[in-house]
């Protein structure tokens, strides 16, 4: 409810934007075919008065003729016009009436929508008097030519005849000025709603923006907030497994097949600790001590069949000989299905308990950073993944809605969100990932990328921090293409956080300069700032993991951008360095293969 409280005044704002857009756009359309409409009924008049003249010199019937068809533009528009004018009119009279007019088939529902909808308002007062009294003098016109043919057919003296064309010069003359005088009521309709559809549209645009910065600004906030929390959730899980020991399992049930990590490998002697292992049960089962297989397995047996927690302890004998005493804590997931059911948990070394007095003492750790573990993947799951999903969807939805279609602009501005939303789930799942990059057990593909649109790319995401902290760009890079060896999402993250931290720890007003190099083997991109520079002290400890050698208190961060990044290039087989001197600023170097 809170979700759908910030999110429905923007759509309303959006929908209000789209609508005035829509009705704008609509009434500038209608007026622009009552003009059009307006022009073909002066050149039918025009051509009706020429053809009653030409009557008059030649006496032929055909010019009498063509008079009277060149006055079915005019009363057909008439007889549209008296129709729209009941309560109740009749669509099929009126559009037979505007179609007599020659008007545009696609004009006509314009048209009348603007009639009957605007009919009272003063523009349109003004222009329907005007259509009315053309109308009016169409009828003496009518009334005009039937006497001057009258006339011609008796053979009347020429005199007679002229007087009649004097007044056919009259009667021309106020039919200019209804005309004109109709076309500029128009006009001012035009421009009048021209101007109501700007300001409408920069209030509801101003409203929109100021909304959405308000929204992505709270939104920035809690995942901050969240983001801290996951550090240190990261922190304790990380000295609570140092501390106790243990190591993790996943038996996959239907396989009958165990996955054991790095500890938990080590723990039954299959490695050093540097790597997991994939084990099938029976190989696991005789690594157990012959007296306690039997006890082990009823007790996981039992386990499985209630979908309950396993917690047993048992002897193992490694490869090596040495005999070990292990515990072994797990639950059964997904038990319904058994193609997918398996038992997470976790194996510690409890042979110092067994041999010393500090059983509960290692069991309470064990236990507590198991509930620390898994309140950090709740935290995971539901605090971040959902509502950064949520606004992914959101803003999807918003690009590909066929009734309500975004401007080019506000496509732009929705793709920023789904770049920048993305690059945010992406980097709070490499939090998690700081592990396994130290462990080797990440896999990046390395594939030709571009360094300079990656560059590029990276600005757009940071802009709103740029501007924030009043920082400009330099950027004195080539325009070109430039392929080296990296993975396109994690490079463009390197440069995301380097970036940011250059906006971030730079002096108000400063600059950012984006320097390029390249060799035969490699390129080189510099990021310089003008911030406060750092001691050689400082730079030595720049990239320990929550360790923020720059005591900013206006600026956030958790000390984990510049470890990931490091990591992150290593993994590319690049490189990231550091200069820097107090009051000089500070300039890094990312250096990569070229492809």
């Amino acid at each position: 409810m809170i979700y759908l409280g910030v999110v429905a005044p923007l759509v309303l704002a959006v929908a209000a934007l789209l609508a005035l857009c829509i009705l704008g756009f609509g009434v500038l359309s209608a007026a622009r075919a009552y003009v059009g409409g307006e022009s073909l009924w002066s050149k039918a008049r025009a051509s009706a008065v020429a053809q009653l003249r030409a009557h008059v010199q030649t006496g032929n019937d055909a010019d009498y003729r063509r008079f009277k068809e060149a006055l079915a533009v005019p009363l057909g528009d008439r007889a549209a016009r008296l129709e729209l004018d009941k309560v109740r009119p009749d669509m099929r009279v009126v559009e037979q009436g505007f179609l007599a007019g020659e008007n545009a088939p696609e004009d006509i529902p314009g048209l009348i929508r603007l009639y009957r909808y605007f009919r009272h308002v003063d523009f349109m007062e003004e222009a329907v008097s005007a259509w009315t009294e053309g109308d009016r003098l169409i009828e003496e016109l009518q009334a005009l030519g039937l006497r001057i043919h009258l006339h011609v057919q008796r053979g009347d003296p020429p005199a007679t005849l002229a007087l009649l064309l004097a007044d056919l010069d009259v009667l021309d003359g106020r039919l200019v000025n209804v005309e004109k005088y109709f076309s500029a009521t128009l006009g001012r309709a035009s421009r009048k709603t021209g101007e109501w559809l700007v300001v409408g549209t920069t209030t509801l645009a101003a409203l929109l923006v100021l909304g959405g910065a308000w929204f992505v600004r709270r939104t920035l906030r809690q995942q901050l907030a969240d983001r801290q929390l996951l550090i240190e959730a990261n922190q304790r899980w990380e000295l609570a497994a140092d501390a106790a020991g243990f190591g993790l399992f996943d038996w996959r049930i239907g396989e009958d097949r165990f996955e054991l990590d790095a500890r938990a490998a080590a723990l039954y002697g299959l490695g050093d600790g540097s790597a997991g292992a994939r084990l099938h049960r029976r190989e696991l089962r005789a690594l157990t001590h012959p007296d306690d297989q039997g006890f082990a397995r009823s007790r996981v047996d039992e386990a499985v069949a209630r979908n309950g927690l396993l917690r047993t302890r048992y002897r193992i004998v490694t490869p090596q000989g040495e005999l070990r005493h292990v515990e072994s804590i797990g639950r059964v997931s997904e038990w319904h299905l058994p193609e997918r059911a398996h038992m997470v948990g976790i194996l510690r070394d409890v042979g110092a308990e067994v041999a010393q007095a500090r059983l509960m003492l290692e069991k309470e750790a064990a236990e507590r950073a198991a509930r620390l573990r898994l309140e950090f993947l709740s935290r995971l799951s539901h605090e971040l993944r959902t509502p950064l999903n949520a606004v992914l969807g959101v803003a999807q939805l918003l690009r590909i809605d066929p009734l309500e279609p975004l401007t080019e602009s506000q496509n732009r501005r929705v793709q920023m969100l789904l770049d920048s939303g993305t690059q945010l789930l992406r980097l709070v799942e490499d939090v998690l990932d700081i592990t396994r990059m130290d462990s080797g057990q990440m896999q990046i593909d390395n594939v030709p990328t571009d360094v300079l649109g990656a560059v590029r790319s990276a600005l757009d995401i940071v802009e709103p921090e740029r501007a924030s902290f009043g920082v400009r760009v330099e950027d004195r890079m080539p325009h070109k293409t430039m392929a080296v060896k990296a993975e396109p999402q994690r490079l463009r993250q390197v440069f995301v956080n380097l970036l940011s931290n250059a906006c971030k720890y730079n002096r108000p007003g400063g600059a950012v300069t984006l320097a390029y190099r390249e060799d035969d083997r490699s390129v080189s991109v510099d990021i310089r700032d003008q911030g406060p520079g750092m001691t050689a002290q400082q730079v030595a400890a720049l990239f320990e993991p929550f360790r923020r050698v720059t005591q900013a208190p206006q600026v956030s961060g958790s000390g984990l951008g510049l470890v990931v990044s490091k990591l992150l290039l290593e993994q590319m087989h690049g490189s990231v360095s550091v200069q820097s001197e107090p009051g000089q600023g500070s300039c890094f170097t990312v250096t990569l293969q070229r492809a």
